[in-house]
């Protein structure tokens, strides 16, 4: 009787994917496979580019911009490590994950060479290994910094800390929170506060601080939703399972429901949340109703697989974006040769509340800017920062 249910069940599944999936036919193949768009080139675009190549800069993923301290602080990591474990492109090798995630900082307005002033942070009180996807951070009146972590650790028995199947049973996720007092400074180090572990926060992208300078309460992206393996997190986009969660102290609730692989969410200056889908390549934007949860008011369409989402000081929205999803994902089985064509958008709130969706830069070929995940606009110098869990587009700075 159980195989019978579970064939059954297997078979629903898939007959509800495919039901879904011509439904989204036309922009999964816009979004997916980029067919029927035009790549442009770097050249095409006024910008120049200078390449920051410091050693701790590596397979940085997601980055934050504090505008008090002026520094940029990025979650890095090992590409090669990235391409064994990574439990949000289904990648379980444990045994070949990275072994030196760290936070980096970088002093943007303190000019080293062709880069800036560069420097690994130690985690005091905090024994556990980190395992980068999002980060976030806030900066706090007192001038103390908070910076939020997905950490996305393989799961391990309990009582002989040996290894579990991870692909069985997914990845052993949480939220962790540190703080820098007084902002980053030489020989700064970061404080641990605390872990958030709880069964919702099942395959975690990326965390939106709700901003409270007491609590550490938090929104979040559950890319798979409560799927952590198997067939629903294989077919997850298609059934439209990924949610948004809201965690406090020791609760944990979801707040959104039935979204196609949503991403780097991210707080704006007007209090709404922006959900980007990778799926879809639209952004759905939420007002958070206290006791209630979330309520959809907007919905923008851009035609590009989305990853992260970042907000520049004059409260513009932008946005890492994939000319190809599945050339982002083919990039991953070979993260030292691969060139993956990135795009940036920029969106902008008009004073009626509709949205524009302007392209600001594209490198179709990935020679360059190659599988770009988050960018960050400093709008005091104009600049753009681009960053990649690709080695070879550590960070790019575009005057």
């Amino acid at each position: 009787m159980v195989g019978f249910a579970a064939i059954s069940l297997s078979a629903l599944a898939a007959l509800l994917a495919a039901i879904v999936y011509q439904t989204q036919l036309v922009r999964v193949v816009i979004v997916g496979f980029g067919i029927g768009r035009t790549f442009d080139s770097l050249s095409s675009f006024p910008y120049t580019c200078r390449r920051l190549t410091d050693e701790p800069l590596h397979a940085c993923e997601d980055m934050w911009l504090s505008e008090k301290s002026r520094q940029l602080f990025l979650g890095c990591s090992d590409p090669l490590g990235k391409k064994e474990w990574n439990p949000h492109m289904a990648r379980f090798n444990a045994s070949g994950r990275s072994q030196k995630d760290a936070f980096v900082v970088l002093d943007i307005d303190e000019p080293v060479g062709d880069g800036f002033r560069t420097r690994t942070l130690k985690t005091r009180d905090f024994n556990d290994m980190l395992h980068f996807n999002g980060i976030a951070g806030h900066d706090d009146t007192n001038g103390d910094v908070r910076l939020w972590a997905v950490n996305a650790k393989p799961s391990v028995d309990p009582e002989t800390g040996v290894f579990l199947d991870s692909s069985q049973l997914g990845a052993n996720m949480t939220v962790e929170v540190f703080r820098a007092v007084g902002g980053v400074q030489d020989g700064s180090e970061l404080e641990h506060l605390r872990t958030f572990s709880h069964p919702l926060i099942s395959t975690p992208n990326r965390v939106a601080p709700v901003i409270d300078e007491d609590k550490h309460n938090f929104w979040f992206t559950n890319d798979h939703g409560q799927a952590r393996s198997g067939l629903q997190y294989r077919l997850s986009p298609y059934l439209a399972n990924g949610d948004v969660t809201m965690c406090r102290k020791k609760a944990c609730w979801k707040v959104a429901e039935g979204l196609r692989y949503p991403n780097g969410l991210v707080k704006g200056q007007d209090g709404l949340i922006y959900v980007p889908s990778s799926f879809t390549g639209a952004i759905d934007v939420f007002r958070h109703v206290p006791k209630e949860g979330f309520k959809k008011v907007h919905h923008i369409d851009t035609d590009f697989s989305l990853d992260n989402i970042s907000v520049d000081r004059n409260g513009d929205l932008f946005v890492a974006a994939f000319p190809s999803g599945l050339k982002m994902i083919q990039g991953i089985k070979d993260p030292l040769n691969s060139r993956v064509p990135a795009a940036a958008l920029r969106i902008k709130k008009q004073e009626d509340g509709n949205y524009t969706v302007e392209k600001i830069i594209e490198d179709g070929a990935g020679d360059v800017l190659s599988g770009v995940t988050t960018v960050v606009h400093d709008a005091k110098t104009g600049r753009l920062f681009f960053s990649s869990k690709y080695p070879d587009c550590n960070i790019q700075s575009m005057d």
